[in-house]
């Protein structure tokens, strides 16, 4: 009977965490600053204050995700600023790792021009390598002391307006364009997990009950 409630209170548990899941809107790309990749622009040994100018910084923005490479990234804290006033600022804990790494920063009220990102690498000795495009045109990135040959990759995230449980259906369509079977392969693949997560239940009751 024990085993039996224990189950019971397991598989509502993994229901409810996934129906939050599924309710929970993914964020979805404002903007860009239209920097290019992958070409490495820069690399350093924390700390460093690094700078660059010319951002449009869209309204809405809760995340701000920059092209870093770093096996064990430091603590960054971000500072954007324009029109003389401080737009948003943010704090990533360190420990991160990849090819970028995404900054949840305060909503922004509305969207800047000609705006400032300033980002602060914490005292940590990982080298950190900045990732965007060369170039001749636009303000590149500096660090305080030199100006860098290009400019970062630096993208703008705000909160979305559909859940994931409501992106379901399109994503099955989707799928279906490219598996033989269309969207339906979809239900079938649930349903087996489905099958899968029952069997296993009765057999685990059967085994110990």
């Amino acid at each position: 009977m024990r085993v039996r409630v224990a189950l019971a209170i397991c598989l509502t548990l993994t229901l409810i965490a996934v129906g939050v899941s599924l309710a929970r809107t993914p964020p979805v790309r404002a903007g860009t600053d239209g920097t290019p990749l992958p070409t490495e622009v820069g690399a350093t040994f924390a700390p460093d204050t690094v700078c660059q100018g010319e951002e449009v910084v869209p309204k809405g923005t809760t995340i701000v995700r920059m092209s870093l490479l770093s096996l064990l990234g430091p603590r960054i804290n971000l500072r954007a600023t324009g029109g003389g006033q401080v737009i948003t600022t943010g704090v990533r804990s360190s420990g991160w790792t990849g090819t970028v790494v995404s900054i949840p920063v305060q909503p922004v009220a509305r969207t800047f021009s000609h705006a400032t990102i300033c980002f602060t690498l914490a005292k940590r000795q990982q080298l950190v390598n900045y990732r965007g495009a060369n170039t001749t045109h636009s303000p590149a990135v500096s660090n305080g002391t030199q100006v860098l040959p290009g400019r970062i990759r630096i993208e703008y995230l705000r909160p979305g307006k559909e859940s994931w449980l409501s992106l379901a259906l399109p994503t099955a369509r989707r799928i279906g364009l490219t598996v033989s079977g269309g969207g339906g392969i979809v239900l079938v693949l649930f349903a087996l997990v489905l099958t899968i997560t029952g069997l296993t239940s009765w057999l685990i009751v059967r085994e110990l009950g």
